[in-house]
């Protein structure tokens, strides 16, 4: 992919799922760019995964595994309302692991 295109990851708000961004994927995507929306744990296709157990550490664990499984790096990532938390988390996880492995 061209250095000047970007691969965004977007993250859903509060009750809502990855389709949320349904409008979104095909701009970014006709624009060059690679898109992928999440959907996390207990929310919209995955709503039948809901339990007690389910908070924003399940959620940041669902953002850095696809992260992870699709070998995604250098990633611009996108959250809306409550998502704005889930972000936070993958970026402290992947610094703090790049750190150690640079010691």
């Amino acid at each position: 992919m061209d250095e000047s295109k970007s691969t965004f990851v977007l993250v859903h708000g509060a009750w809502h799922g990855g389709w949320c961004w349904s409008r979104v994927v095909p701009l970014l995507q006709a624009a060059g760019h690679r898109a992928l929306a999440v959907t996390l744990t207990g929310s919209g296709d995955r709503a039948h995964l809901i339990s007690p157990s389910v908070d924003l550490n399940t959620h940041v664990t669902d953002v850095v595994s696809m992260l992870e499984m699709d070998d995604l790096n250098d990633v611009i990532l996108v959250g809306h309302s409550y998502a704005g938390l889930v972000i936070c988390g993958p970026n402290h996880t992947f610094v703090v692991a790049e750190t150690a492995m640079n010691s």
